[in-house]
């Protein structure tokens, strides 16, 4: 906030006697729009000292008058009052809000008619007014009714037409609409050379304009990088308090910026608004310089919120009456947390030995020092050294941002430690599980060939073992074996022994790329025969798998294919022969099917069809079904695994 516009937010009638100091406080939180001490008379004329034009500005005269009151009807009012600029009429006429009239009489009088052309500058106009040379307008606000124009803070300057200007005596008479608890009045009015003018007005718009834009522009750009980082990082919430308080502060300063009037809001509700911003930005700030140092005050910091909420509150539903006095007790409040948390955080950097944080500190106590040294000159009413807080506001915005610059390379520097670290850490930890890895690949290895072994024995004893005992006992007990009957059981005995060999073979083996693939070598083999047999076989392959099976369903598969041709060669003197390999719901099927003589499904439970035995152990090992459909004319295998 601005000295001159922590005016507007106080009822300045209710204390007069802290005008001055509490004027003084809110200077620390921003800086200055106007100065409060009355000017003179001569310093008012800006003329360089060898102008062949001699200006003198007799008196400075103010009067309140209706809305009614035209520009003809001026010279008829009496009760006219001196006064000295720049001017609150506040001080004069308690809780007034309307027009009043400002009478500058000043003399011009020049050596010779072809002289420089005069101009004129007003500082301000607080809220909306009205500029008149000799009777004769020269300027005009937009909006001289609610909502005003807002020319309190915009600094204007006219180059006056010597046509209207006499020599003797001239007279500007200045038309102003303000509002009571808004400081309404005139700034400072200077008439010299259009150069000296141009200085004048350039100079104050930098010091009380640029200087606050160029604040606005960084604190909302930092704002803005503060908010994507708090994004970014929800759990650190020291950017998302600096994002608020840059974004409020913002708001704040727009609105001292603005010159035009916003629709359907009047001036004293944009006062109250703006307070709000102002209380936001201040308790936000604080908490923001807390959690910077990792503290949390959280019974303070509702407190805060309660006290701004309340006054809030207050400031909407209070009578009109009262308005000035909440407006000053929230400046007040302002003022006083502000300052406490410069204070306080003294104190803190000192309990917190970390460099971010007492450069922060640092900050605050240089808001501290350089509003003593402005509050000092406002008391003593000097005008022959400058003001620095103006100045200093965009540097200590840009140095709380190198703050949170720094923070944040001291976490991206940590950040990077730790990575480093944990690579290092991340090396070594996957050089030990390689050696594990290693050392227990080499025993899942051993426990294979174990497994291999164990599996072989089980096999051996289980399956070729007990055929070769119930050969034995066979040949044993009979007298007369058939020549029939003795290949079944060296049949037997092979296919015992190609089980146990099949299912060792199937460690490490590939699954075929395809159906295609797979029965290729099968296909090959059993074409040839059939046709030197003149039978005639049809193949029903899918061009991939569905879902890929495993190495030993492909085996088992082709076992019972190839055992089920043979047999269809050997015995069914057929003529057609059908193989087809499908996927449907999960499964696998394998179906052949000819049209030969066919045979008894039921004696393959009896043990008569050594092969087709052989291929239901086979299918029921790996958990598939087996079926046999069997009548002359028709023999159909299925196998679904």
């Amino acid at each position: 906030m601005y000295t001159h516009q922590g005016s507007r937010y106080c009822k300045i009638t209710w204390f007069a006697r802290l005008k001055n100091f509490f004027s003084c406080c809110l200077f620390m939180l921003v800086g200055s729009i106007a100065q409060i001490h009355a000017s003179s008379l001569n310093e008012l004329v800006l003329l360089p000292k060898d102008h062949n034009c001699h200006v003198n500005i007799i008196n400075i005269q103010s009067i309140q008058t209706s809305p009614d009151t035209q520009i003809s009807d001026i010279n008829k009012l009496t009760n006219w009052q001196t006064v000295k600029l720049p001017d609150f009429w506040e001080n004069r006429w308690k809780n007034y809000s309307g027009i009043v009239w400002y009478r500058i009489l000043w003399s011009k009088a020049c050596q010779t008619s072809q002289t420089e052309p005069l101009a004129l500058n007003i500082d301000s106009i607080n809220m909306a007014g009205e500029v008149y040379l000799n009777k004769q307008l020269i300027w005009r606000d937009k909006n001289l009714t609610e909502p005003l124009s807002r020319s309190w803070n915009m600094p204007r300057y006219w180059v006056l037409p010597n046509s209207e200007l006499k020599q003797g005596e001239n007279e500007f008479l200045i038309r102003v609409v303000g509002i009571s608890t808004q400081s309404p009045g005139l700034g400072k009015v200077y008439i010299g050379t259009p150069h000296a003018i141009i200085e004048q007005n350039s100079k104050y718009v930098f010091e009380h304009r640029t200087l606050y834009f160029i604040n606005l522009v960084i604190s909302l750009t930092l704002g803005a990088i503060a908010f994507l980082v708090w994004l970014l990082r929800r759990k650190d919430s020291t950017f998302g308090w600096f994002a608020l308080a840059s974004l409020l502060w913002g708001l704040f300063i727009s609105n001292i910026l603005a010159t035009e009037t916003y629709p359907f809001l009047y001036t004293l509700q944009l006062a109250k608004i703006n307070m709000l911003f102002l209380v936001g930005y201040v308790i936000s700030f604080t908490i923001y310089t807390w959690r910077f140092a990792g503290k949390k005050y959280k019974k303070i910091e509702n407190l805060l919120w309660l006290t701004g909420f309340i006054g809030g509150v207050g400031l909407f539903i209070a009578p009109s009456w009262y308005i000035g006095l909440i407006l000053f007790l929230l400046f007040l409040f302002v003022t006083i947390v502000f300052l406490a948390c410069c204070i306080f955080y003294q104190w803190i950097a000192y309990k917190t030995p970390k460099a971010d944080i007492r450069f922060l500190a640092l900050i605050l106590l240089g808001f501290i020092g350089i509003n003593i040294h402005d509050v000092y000159l406002i008391l003593t009413q000097n005008t022959e050294h400058t003001y620095i807080t103006p100045f200093a506001a965009p540097l200590t915005a840009l140095a709380i941002s190198m703050i949170l610059a720094w923070r944040i390379a001291q976490n991206v520097n940590h950040i990077e430690e730790f990575n480093q670290t944990l690579t290092q850490s991340v090396e070594r930890v996957s050089a030990d599980l390689k050696n594990s890895l290693d050392k227990k690949h080499q025993l899942e290895i051993e426990n294979m060939r174990l497994q291999e072994r164990l599996s072989l024995s089980h096999e051996l004893h289980d399956g070729l073992g007990g055929s070769l005992v119930r050969s034995m006992i066979l040949v044993d007990k009979s007298d007369d074996i058939d020549k029939q009957h003795f290949l079944s059981i060296l049949k037997l005995l092979r296919n015992d022994l190609r089980q146990v060999i099949d299912s060792g073979s199937t460690i490490g083996a590939k699954v075929p790329e395809s159906p295609i693939v797979w029965a290729s070598s099968i296909r090959r083999r059993f074409v040839q025969l059939f046709e030197e047999l003149e039978i005639e076989s049809k193949w029903q392959l899918p061009n991939h798998w569905l879902t890929q099976p495993t190495a030993l369903q492909c085996l088992t598969l082709a076992r019972v294919a190839e055992e089920a041709l043979t047999n269809i060669i050997k015995h069914s003197h057929a003529t057609l022969v059908k193989v087809s390999l499908s996927q449907e719901d999960q499964q696998l099927i394998l179906e052949i099917e000819d049209n030969g003589i066919g045979f008894d499904p039921l004696t393959v439970q009896e043990g008569l069809h050594v092969g087709l035995q052989s291929m239901q152990i086979r299918v029921h090992r790996i958990g598939g079904n087996f079926e046999i459909y069997s009548k002359t004319g028709q023999t159909l295998i299925r196998v679904k695994l």
